[in-house]
């Protein structure tokens, strides 16, 4: 099972930094010099219609993610986010074209929802909630997780 977390207490702990609120977004600048922007969920966000067992905090309080300049992107569930005309984060839709693209096989029926530099994207099993890690250089599974704090977690150790 999964183990749930809140996003941003995780980086208030981890990552510290000032947070900005914006009309549809957060912005943390991060003491370590990395920039993250989170966008809201918006009563015009459609509700989830699937199992995500492990990222409801991400899903119930946020509609995608951009965290630590761009180490992780967080697809959207409806459409791609923008700020000042970039596009931050991709939908969820766009997310799962790539994947299919791949023709990776993954043991179950998952759903996208994130890509970390230099290392693939992440789909989760619609039933056991395990978190796949798809290396996008080997295109295949090449790690397993529990939940998103672990993948975090992960990457905290590596870059201390």
């Amino acid at each position: 099972m999964a183990i749930k977390m809140k996003l941003i207490d995780w980086i208030n702990k981890n990552r510290p930094g000032t947070l900005t609120e914006h009309e549809d977004r957060f912005e943390i600048n991060h003491i370590s010099g990395e920039h993250s922007t989170l966008f809201k969920k918006t009563y015009a966000t459609k509700a989830i219609k699937w199992p995500l067992t492990g990222l409801e905090d991400l899903y119930v309080d946020f509609d995608g993610a951009d965290l630590f300049s761009s180490t992780f992107k967080i697809s959207s569930l409806e459409s791609p986010k923008s700020v000042e005309g970039v596009e931050l984060v991709s939908s969820q839709l766009t997310t799962n074209k790539l994947i299919k693209n791949r023709l990776i096989e993954l043991p179950e029926k998952t759903i996208p929802f994130m890509y970390q530099a230099g290392i693939g994207f992440y789909t989760i099993g619609e039933l056991s909630g395990k978190i796949y890690e798809l290396d996008e250089e080997q295109n295949m599974i090449s790690d397993t997780f529990n939940s998103l704090e672990d993948i975090l977690n992960e990457w905290l150790d590596a870059i201390t």
